[in-house]
């Protein structure tokens, strides 16, 4: 049978459950494991038409997105998602690189990155296909929400007038003054709204009793990162393991990687591609007691254990 035609049937049987008064997950829970949901994860190409700068290879992040494209078109994905900063900027470098980032035959999925953004909001949206900054999808009983961490961010696109970027003017401000280490241009924020759209997301996966894996650009968990947190990160990491359905966070931003885990929340810092000697993507697998990861490249492989589904809030 074609993935395609496997992923109907799931579909097909998961609306069977809900006619019967059943989620999926209560089905998986009552023995009938459901079929494991596998993806492809990328961060940081940053791509950009010149010279090395440090570790960061610019033209050379090209070719290593061609090969990875090569080799995730031989998997069976659902769908593969690039966590922000896709090239460096400029309309120039997305010319060249979207058309090889096109050239993926599964779905594609794209997080806004704050290098993304200095070609401005709206021309973001429109080269990579996006109808608003943020928002969620799901697939076979998992919910996956998609953050944009430049939301209140002086590097985040915004009219310097707007609402967006005197906000971040002012966070970033009241952060030097702090003097805390993610008070930077190029981090950001999640603003009210977002925010509150984030809640109301979450509380309906709980109530759902879907599980929950929320992409980002920015490391929202010191432990899991070296530098770069988003300004609010507490607030957001404590709403996320608050949630009862968040099983895994995953962003990019910190170009060296990171892991930890903390009150049922797995966060990933998945490795920058413009600086792996090689290349750096994985292919994650979901089954209903674990999250495999497989890393190709600098990205290390892991087995991240969940919590039994009873622990879902209903």
């Amino acid at each position: 049978m074609t993935r395609c035609g496997r992923l109907r049937l799931i579909r097909l049987s998961a609306t069977a459950l809900l006619l019967a008064g059943l989620s999926p997950l209560d089905a998986a829970g009552a023995g009938e494991a459901p079929a494991p949901l596998s993806f492809g994860v990328i961060a940081d190409v940053q791509y950009a038409d010149q010279d090395d700068s440090g570790r960061r290879h610019y033209r050379a992040a090209l070719d290593k997105l061609r090969a990875c494209v090569a080799d995730l078109n031989t998997r069976s994905l659902d769908f593969t998602i690039q966590l922000g900063d896709i090239v460096d900027g400029g309309s120039a470098n997305l010319d060249r690189l979207l058309p090889v980032f096109s050239g993926l035959s599964m779905p594609k999925r794209h997080v806004l990155g704050n290098h993304d953004l200095t070609v401005g909001r709206d021309a973001a949206y429109s080269r990579l296909g996006l109808s608003a900054p943020y928002y969620s999808f799901t697939i076979a009983g998992w919910r996956f929400i998609v953050l944009d961490c430049s939301d209140i961010s002086v590097e985040g696109g915004w009219p310097e007038d707007s609402s967006h970027y005197l906000q971040a003017r002012d966070w970033l401000d009241r952060l030097k003054r702090q003097g805390r280490p993610n008070a930077e241009p190029w981090n950001g924020g999640i603003g009210e709204e977002q925010l509150q759209w984030l809640k109301q997301r979450l509380a309906d996966a709980a109530a759902a009793r879907e599980r929950v894996i929320v992409f980002g650009h920015m490391p929202i968990l010191a432990a899991s990162a070296e530098w770069a947190l988003l300004y609010n990160h507490d607030e957001i990491a404590r709403l996320l393991e608050s949630s009862g359905a968040v099983v895994a966070y995953m962003c990019g931003h910190d170009h060296a990687g990171g892991y930890a885990q903390r009150s049922g929340v797995h966060y990933i810092t998945v490795q920058g591609m413009v600086e792996a000697p090689e290349t750096a993507y994985a292919v994650v697998t979901i089954q209903s007691d674990r999250i495999e990861i497989r890393g190709t490249g600098s990205v290390p492989s892991r087995t991240l254990l969940l919590s039994p589904v009873a622990a879902i809030a209903r």
